[in-house]
């Protein structure tokens, strides 16, 4: 038998607040499929509805692809225009439990930031420095607490790049489109 830690007021509170936006970012998806049903049932053509109940799941993903790219693009621009690269010393690695029952290892590393405070980042997959103890670049968003990403070689950056734009204008101009090309559609019938 293994007991939890009782989670702290705070992060309990982190908690409640966190399914809170989930339910209501489903709500809202929610409302949007039926007002989306409703107006093309309105219209008295079936195919209509039908075509909307399909081509929501897709509409969804679009959105999700383009959130996905426009969440990376700032961390990306923030951390570059103002961000502050410092190394990082690593301190533990945390063992947990993964949605799929699999254990899980993340490396935690520690840093001291402009203000003196100390921060610590949880991650991997960063430029190693230096070696006993294993230390990785790391840069941080003196403005944002959690905005903090590990430097990366050259060629992963260089791949990320090119997977970045080849992959986002793409997506984004689906998504975008979309509600264009379904709105031509509903002219057209």
């Amino acid at each position: 038998m293994t007991t939890e830690p009782r989670l702290s007021a705070e992060k309990r509170k982190d908690r409640w607040l966190a399914a809170a936006q989930d339910r209501a970012r489903l709500l809202a998806l929610g409302a949007l499929f039926v007002l989306g049903l409703a107006l093309t049932s309105a219209t008295g053509d079936r195919n209509l509805a039908k075509l909307w109940a399909v081509l929501f799941t897709p509409f969804l993903a679009g959105c999700a692809v383009a959130l996905s790219v426009y969440e990376t693009t700032v961390n990306w621009w923030l951390l570059r225009r103002r961000g502050i690269t410092v190394v990082a010393t690593f301190k533990e690695n945390v063992h947990g439990t993964g949605p799929d029952g699999e254990t899980t290892v993340t490396k935690v590393y520690t840093f001291t930031d402009a203000s003196g405070t100390r921060r610590t980042y949880s991650g991997g997959g960063g430029k190693l420095v230096a070696t006993d103890p294993a230390r990785v670049e790391v840069t941080y968003d003196p403005y944002d607490q959690d905005r903090i990403a590990a430097r990366k070689g050259p060629v992963v950056r260089t791949f990320s790049f090119l997977a970045y734009a080849l992959l986002g204008p793409p997506a984004s101009a689906l998504t975008v489109a979309y509600p264009f090309v379904f709105g031509a559609v509903i002219l057209m019938s």
